[in-house]
């Protein structure tokens, strides 16, 4: 009697052992392939999990929207990339879009000029794009389960029922449901880095002038000064006094100086590049950190700040006055490791040659300048 395999072997065509070890190895590739996208899917969850901690860490909404960019385009190809941040009285106040030379070196980068800057949310045209999903919580509709595939997401980011930020993403793939279960797996902590870096400017911004507060200011200086001995790159500072400050107050009352100090804020702002820093140093004093820049190229800008307000035209109570602004500039050069004080102190110096030699005039320190006057009474 033969045994069971010899009496298959005899019976089953050769053809159909062939195909058997073809399925085999199909099965082999595809178990393969499957063990090589959960190992992928695996390293980029991971990674993922490690740019959550640090977009919650980073205050700085330039790191955080270039990780979120970075992780959203792991997920898709990425074409557009635009968030409009809102503050606390829901309007735009900024907007971050792609920039760059090239597709694999775009990032998110703030534009000062968008036309939308400044503009109210409009809340009903918002409900559209958002879903309920509880009496204080709204999600981005077209993230939801059965929403239909699309290359363009509309996304309100919230807190609860507070709005933080709206996204908008395109692909030039088809962003189907697996895709969208990923981008709102990455919206969470983008959403709570955006909250956490608002609360954070809150802190640190002078109410008056909508500038940073000194305080912060110091610690920029620090980190600054730190880069500035490593890669011997040098820093600037600028100081700015407005001139006649008292004169102001005693003529227009302190909503008159006030408003200088609200609208010097607001000149400061726009004429500082985007890599300075600037704030309201205190009282009438202003000062701005110029990474990787010498004073000569400062000197512009603070030249730049000083004709802005000398044309600015002020109204109080129906009463015309202008506004003036000295300024004092020192950098790094010459200095030694330890005598970041001395930045500070130059910048000073520097402020009161130029008030000594008339006001409304920008000044840069140097050893070869007389001494100025002693000093006067702060709003001379």
């Amino acid at each position: 009697m033969l045994d069971p395999p010899a009496t298959l072997r005899a019976v089953v065509p050769l053809w159909v052992d062939i195909l058997l070890l073809v399925a085999m190895a199909a099965a082999l590739v595809r178990a393969a392939r499957l063990e090589r996208r959960v190992r992928d899917l695996a390293n980029r969850l991971q990674a993922r999990e490690r740019g959550s901690h640090f977009l919650g860490e980073s205050p700085e909404p330039a790191q955080i929207l270039e990780h979120a960019h970075r992780a959203a385009s792991e997920i898709l190809p990425v074409t557009t990339f635009d968030l409009y941040r809102v503050d606390s009285a829901q309007r735009i106040h900024e907007v971050w879009t792609l920039k760059g030379p090239s597709s694999a070196e775009r990032r998110p980068t703030l534009d000062p000029s968008h036309p939308y800057l400044g503009e109210s949310i409009d809340a009903r045209a918002l409900l559209k794009f958002a879903a309920t999903e509880t009496d204080r919580s709204f999600a981005p509709l077209e993230l939801l389960p059965g929403a239909p595939a699309t290359q363009r997401l509309h996304l309100p980011l919230y807190t609860g029922d507070d709005l933080i930020a709206y996204l908008v993403l395109v692909s030039t793939e088809t962003i189907d449901e697996r895709r969208k279960s990923e981008i709102r797996a990455l919206l969470a902590p983008l959403t709570a880095s955006l909250h956490a870096s608002r609360n954070w400017q809150i802190a640190v911004t002078d109410e008056l002038s909508g500038l940073s507060s000194r305080r912060y200011f110091e610690t920029r200086l620090a980190e600054e000064w730190a880069r500035h001995r490593r890669y011997e790159s040098p820093v600037a500072v600028a100081l700015f006094d407005l001139d006649h400050f008292k004169r102001i107050n005693d003529t227009f009352g302190h909503a008159g100086g006030d408003l200088s100090i609200r609208k010097f804020g607001e000149l400061l702002r726009k004429a500082v590049r985007a890599s300075d820093f600037a704030c309201r140093y205190g009282g009438e004093e202003f000062a701005v950190l110029f990474p990787e820049t010498t004073a000569r190229s400062a000197l512009a800008v603070a030249e730049r700040v000083r004709r802005a307000i000398d044309r600015e035209t002020f109204v109080q109570d129906g009463r015309a006055f202008h506004v003036t602004v000295s300024a004092g500039i020192a950098d790094t050069t010459e200095l030694a490791e330890d005598e970041r004080h001395q930045l500070l102190f130059r910048a000073d110096q520097a402020l009161y040659f130029a008030k000594d030699e008339g006001r409304n005039r920008v000044r840069l320190w140097t050893e070869r300048r007389r001494s100025p006057r002693p000093r006067k009474k702060p709003g001379a």
